[in-house]
This record gives structure tokens, sequence and C-alpha cells, in this order.
């Protein structure tokens, strides 16, 4: 099922220190940021075209070729009937993007929440058109569109599941970080969601370890 992100609760009672997660969960690392104000002269705007009503297996393999990279699987785990509600509602809006020669570069998703503020849910360009000026071109349209809305701010979520130069990118677009903090998950790798070899960069640990295991190992290697 898809759930629109919510600002958690505060923790407060944090111990300094590391923490290790049982094989199989991962953390994330979560950066919340938001935009007041249009930002003028981004970029060019995309051509921006909603979808309303999207093809279930179209939609699903252009998300899982922009996410996969970054874990994103939440249409893995979505009937054809839910994705299909989902964007029945008004309040949800799909747009993909398309330069002068009509082709495709991109997915926008966003959420027009009750009390008047929009979130950007999903983003990002096909892998083989990043770093080529496009994301600003595609942020631009996007940006456009939701501003037109009048929302009293547009706000996101980064993670460090995502590029290295994601915060950087968002500031770029007018964004600035007002909270952070993180969040455990499954890794979709192991529960099957996405294919074992998506996300390379990020580690697949499925075995827990044992001090026995450090030994084991600086014994063999004597």
């Amino acid at each position: 099922m898809i759930t629109e992100d919510t600002m958690p609760a505060e923790i407060t009672d944090l111990a300094i220190g590391y923490r290790r997660l049982p094989a199989g969960k991962l953390a994330n690392a979560v950066t919340w940021m938001e935009a007041r104000a249009p930002r003028p002269d981004l970029a060019k705007p995309l051509a921006m075209a909603r979808i309303t009503m999207p093809d279930c297996n179209s939609y699903r393999a252009i998300f899982l070729e922009i996410g996969a990279p970054w874990l994103w699987d939440r249409v893995s785990e979505m009937s054809d009937a839910e994705i299909t509600d989902h964007f029945a509602d008004p309040r949800q809006h799909l747009y993909y993007g398309y330069d002068e020669s009509g082709a495709h570069l991109g997915m926008v998703e966003f959420c027009v929440a009750d009390s008047n503020e929009i979130e950007i849910t999903y983003f990002g360009l096909f892998p083989s058109l990043t770093g080529r000026g496009f994301g600003k071109r595609l942020m631009a349209g996007a940006l456009e569109l939701a501003w037109r809305l009048n929302p009293s701010h547009i706000w996101l979520h980064t993670s460090s599941f995502d590029h290295h130069s994601v915060i950087g990118f968002y500031s770029a677009c007018g964004f600035v970080p007002f909270a952070t903090g993180f969040e455990i998950v499954d890794d979709p790798r192991i529960k099957g969601t996405l294919p074992r070899n998506a996300a390379p960069q990020i580690p697949l640990i499925e075995a827990e370890w044992r001090a026995s295991n450090l030994e084991n190992r600086q014994v063999a290697q004597a």
C-alpha cells in the first residue's frame, strides 16, 4: 500500500554511540527540507504531463527503472487496484517530464494535503540522463505546477540511500533543511521486492554477525 510520509515524533532519549542492526534491516538517514516561496529562474521547465490514470504495468516499469538504484520498492508491493485507487484521489499528482523532442525523461509525484501543504513524494530522472541538467528542469516543471495550487509550503525528504549530491541539488532548487532523523526498513532485496543486485552501493547483509566469525577470520589470516 502507498502511505504518505508524515513528520514522525521527535525522539529525545537517544544515547550517543553506534548501534548495530539485525541482518536484513537497513538504517536510512533522513533530511527533511522545505520551500516557502518559488525560486525564480531556476531552470527552463520540462514539459509536464499529468497522468491521472496510469497504465499499471507501464507505471511500475518507469518507477522501478528510476527508483530501484535507490531502493524504491513501493510499487512492487501494490496491486493494480491499489495503484488505480491511489491515483483516483485528486490530491495525488503524477507527472511525466518531456524534453523538446518529446522524449520522456523522468517522473514526479506529489500530494496536496488537507493542511494546504504539498509533499513531493517521488522525484527522479531515468538513470542514463543524470548529470546533464535535466534534474533542475524537471524540478522547475514540478514546482511551477505545485506553486499554482497556492500551498503554504512544499516539502520533501532526502535519503542516505539517494545520490550523495541530493541535498545540494535540493538546496539549489530553493529547499532548506529543517529536520533530520532516521528510518529503519526491511532490505527490499532480501524480502524480494527488488532484485538482489539492485543498489550495489548499499551493503546487503543477510547473515547475523557473530564475534566468532571475526575470530575465525583472524585465525585464517594468521
